[in-house]
């Protein structure tokens, strides 16, 4: 005897934006920074505040015999940053740990110690503020709480954001656990013009 599965079918017509009727425009000034995760970052990227921190990109170039080149760069630009963006990083910055992976340790034995899948990992954890607890508790879940542990640390230390107005990386960097983060005096001096 086969039961019938009831199934959710929505029209998509009424999954598409309806342009005529958007209230308001939204118009956000974006400006370009530069930004990623170190090379010691036990996470290839973090995605954080709408915003993607990567260890590395790749620039194509066309070099002198004509062949395409990958030419590694250390993080992003990203010419799409608003305001918005920055005062979410700064909101979230405080509660993001990264817990490295155990290492994958050899003991002499041919037995391999650790997780060999996750062996340079790390994981990301986000601690939940009182807002996600009570959103948990409202939907009659229990978040897990956050306890350290040893090798835990800010996700600051391993994570650079910098103003570069000019769409050019900068020679070196400095993280925002060492530089903090910076709003521009020159961006805000326009924004202040705008309002």
């Amino acid at each position: 005897m086969t039961t019938a599965t009831k199934t959710t079918k929505v029209d998509a017509a009424s999954l598409a934006p309806d342009f005529d009727n958007i209230p308001g425009e939204l118009i956000a000034d974006e400006y370009c920074f530069w930004m990623g995760v170190t090379a010691d970052c036990p996470r290839g990227q973090i995605d954080v505040a709408g915003m993607c921190f990567p260890r590395g990109t790749e620039r194509i170039i066309i070099n002198d015999a004509g062949k395409q080149v990958r030419v590694p760069e250390n993080g992003t630009l990203n010419q799409f940053v608003s305001r918005h963006h920055f005062e979410e990083l700064c909101k979230v910055l405080p509660r993001l740990v990264i817990r490295p992976s155990k290492p994958v340790l050899q003991d002499g034995s041919g037995e391999n110690i650790g997780d060999p899948i996750n062996r340079s990992k790390g994981k990301l954890i986000k601690i939940p503020d009182e807002k996600m607890i009570a959103g948990a508790a409202d939907g009659g879940r229990r978040l897990k709480p956050y306890v350290k542990r040893e090798g835990d640390r800010p996700a600051t230390e391993f994570m650079y954001f910098i103003y570069a107005p000019s769409g050019v990386r900068g020679p070196n960097f400095q993280t925002i656990a060492e530089a903090g983060l910076e709003w521009p005096a020159e961006i805000q001096a326009v924004e202040d013009l705008l309002s």
